[in-house]
């Protein structure tokens, strides 16, 4: 099973189909097409239909191969795969946090596609994880896998009870809208964590505000979409319905905020 490409059990496809909707239209409802052997091969709405292989729901929307611009860039970038360093110190942190916070259903927006993440162990047994991405990759998950992205959630209302976006907010076609997302399938009193890197205001940052605000869309960087400086991601975040209840450090080195010399990396963790 390790080597198959997309392959996940049964069991996480049955999990799965409690909770999955349509991507485009979460309140049209979902209808399971079995093959003569009774597996489940795709997932129809009236918006459309959605294969199932290897029992990895495929829920990406027809509309992502349209024409818009920025759609247009992500395309052209999905072959990178981002990838998080097992062992890394800041990432099994981030579990620790959650589990001193949070406890039930988790979404992990752009879990990679490595079979398990240092963050999701350090959660604790409490917490439990499914994953979303637009890259399959070719190992199997330890956890249920939906190929999806943040724009298009293809999850009912009201869902988890966490969402994450671990260093993946600035990957986004378009993180406004992964954020309205999430605020639809998050509970009443669940919580958003936004893992993310604080960029500086300087004459890169600028220039690219600039081009957004005149609509020509382009990639921050070679390894990002967008920037976020502290400010302007916590404005993005009160847009979208959220409201940031603390913000965490995340330096290895460094015991806190005041004696960090650049400090950069952060956990928002908003309601």
């Amino acid at each position: 099973m390790e080597t198959d490409q997309g392959v996940q059990s049964a069991a996480y496809l049955e999990a799965l189909l409690e909770i999955l909707a349509c991507p485009i239209d979460p309140a049209s409802p979902l209808t399971a097409i079995l093959n003569p052997s009774g597996q489940v091969v795709a997932l129809r709405s009236q918006n459309g239909e959605y294969p199932v292989v290897n029992n990895v729901p495929r829920m990406l929307p027809v509309l992502l191969a349209g024409t818009d611009r920025n759609l247009t860039l992500w395309q052209e970038h999905r072959h990178q795969e981002w990838r998080f360093s097992e062992g890394d110190e800041i990432t099994r942190y981030i579990g620790e946090i959650i589990a001193q916070s949070s406890r039930g259903l988790f979404l992990d927006v752009g879990c990679g596609v490595l079979p398990s993440l240092d963050y999701m162990a350090a959660s604790g047994s409490d917490v439990n994880w499914i994953g979303i991405d637009p890259l399959l990759g070719d190992v199997a998950r330890h956890f249920p896998f939906v190929q999806a992205v943040g724009e298009y959630l293809p999850f009912r209302d009201q869902t988890f009870d966490g969402v994450l976006f671990a260093s993946t907010i600035y990957h986004q076609m378009d993180p406004r809208q992964s954020l309205e997302r999430a605020r639809r399938v998050i509970r009443p009193h669940g919580k958003l964590y936004v893992w993310y890197d604080s960029d500086r205001i300087d004459g890169r940052y600028i220039v690219w505000r600039i081009r957004q605000m005149l609509g020509w869309p382009g990639h921050y960087s070679k390894m990002a979409r967008w920037a976020f400086t502290r400010s302007s991601l916590r404005s993005v975040l009160n847009q979208t319905g959220f409201a940031v209840e603390e913000e965490v450090l995340l330096c290895a080195k460094c015991p806190d905020y005041a004696t960090c010399r650049r400090p950069a990396t952060f956990l928002a963790i908003a309601r």
